[in-house]
């Protein structure tokens, strides 16, 4: 099994291996994780030219694809030479340098690789941002719409790079568990898109807490894709209270510090986060072979018809657990596989149905 890992600078993406890591290791599995960026130092290292972080991408063209080309080369030897392990891969599909697109990888040795799996950690901008801002190679050089690009195109690229290859591409959250993608790497268990109506149950605490047991229930059975990992929207409302008092500047707090941001920074990526979240619960949606939706208020949310929508009328089941006292609207039950009025029925259905693993592929018989 190989796996290639993208993620631009500042997503946590190795954060997050480490995480696919230590569950490999409870698990007993042979999982090792290949950092491109770093073997690239250590291989100029042993050549006698030791470069510094944040000069490497000034490095000419010709020279970082000969660096990279060396390292590929040594991937290749370790793993043709360890066929019992299973590998990470991680690197860069892009780089985003003054201005302008850095290739980061080579369809040569992409094509040697041939992985199994692609797949691209991403993370709100807000945070992004703070993590560069905290490092001299990046410090100053991206405003937040800049950031917000650049991560759409590492997900593009790779999706593309994976599409060439026909091989799957999945793009998950910095702040999913590492079993996600371990269990998409070794588990048979489906993949299941959780919408649930973000802003009203975010504004009831019990409503919360439902949802986050139902979702740790829900991994039992499924590999879980969850929006609210997530949190670009929130923050962008945030900052536009903050513009209506009149304030220039805003401080929020990211991964327990904070980021000060200027709400004209904020504003002229508003656009581009609003159309990215759509755009990425979609692509969640894509990935994903249901879509089960935790409904616990009478309020409707556009947004979870939206993705219910969206789900049904691309060939996934919308398993829909709906507890509100009112009754439900004509539309939330045409776009419905099926309903259910508790969550016990629900998974007491997805076991006595079958539904939580994978279906065995038939072999394709040839035509007499």
């Amino acid at each position: 099994m190989k796996v290639v890992c993208t993620g631009i600078s500042g997503s946590g993406r190795v954060e997050y291996l480490n995480k696919v890591i230590t569950a490999s290791r409870k698990e007993g599995k042979p999982l090792e994780l290949m950092n491109i960026g770093e073997m690239m130092f250590e291989a100029a290292k042993r050549l006698g030219r030791e470069i510094k972080e944040e000069k490497i991408l000034d490095i000419p063209q010709p020279t970082l694809d000969w660096l990279r080309a060396a390292v590929f080369e040594q991937v290749l030897r370790r793993i043709y030479s360890n066929e019992g392990r299973d590998y990470i891969i991680s690197t860069h599909a892009a780089f985003r340098w003054k201005k302008y697109l850095l290739p980061a990888f080579d369809f040569f040795y992409l094509n040697e690789l041939s992985p199994d799996i692609y797949v691209t950690i991403i993370d709100d901008i807000f945070s992004i941002k703070y993590r560069l801002e905290s490092n001299p190679q990046w410090k100053g050089r991206l405003n937040l719409r800049e950031i917000a690009i650049w991560q759409d195109e590492e997900v593009f690229i790779t999706k593309m790079l994976a599409s060439y290859q026909r091989r799957p591409h999945y793009i998950i959250a910095l702040r999913e568990p590492g079993e996600t993608l371990y269990d998409i790497m070794y588990s048979d268990k489906r993949k299941a898109y959780l919408s649930f109506p973000i802003t009203h149950v975010k504004a009831i605490e019990d409503h919360l807490k439902g949802v986050r047991r139902f979702k740790e229930e829900l991994r039992k059975y499924f590999v879980v894709f969850d929006p609210m990992t997530i949190n670009d929207m929130e923050r962008l409302y945030k900052v536009k209270e903050a513009c209506e008092k009149g304030v220039d500047k805003v401080t929020l707090e990211v991964d327990g510090g904070e980021l000060k941001v200027d709400v004209k920074e904020v504003l002229e990526a508003e656009e581009d986060i609003k159309s990215q979240t759509v755009r990425r619960d979609y692509l969640l949606i894509d990935q994903s072979d249901v879509v089960v939706v935790y409904y616990p208020v009478a309020v409707m949310s556009p947004g979870v018809l939206a993705e219910m929508i969206y789900g049904f009328s691309n060939n996934k089941d919308v398993y829909v657990i709906f507890t509100g006292s009112k009754g439900k609207s004509p539309f939330f039950e045409y776009y419905a596989t099926k309903i259910f009025s508790s969550v016990d029925e629900f998974f007491n259905y997805i076991v006595e149905e079958g539904l939580t693993q994978r279906p065995v592929k038939e072999e394709v018989k040839e035509l007499a």
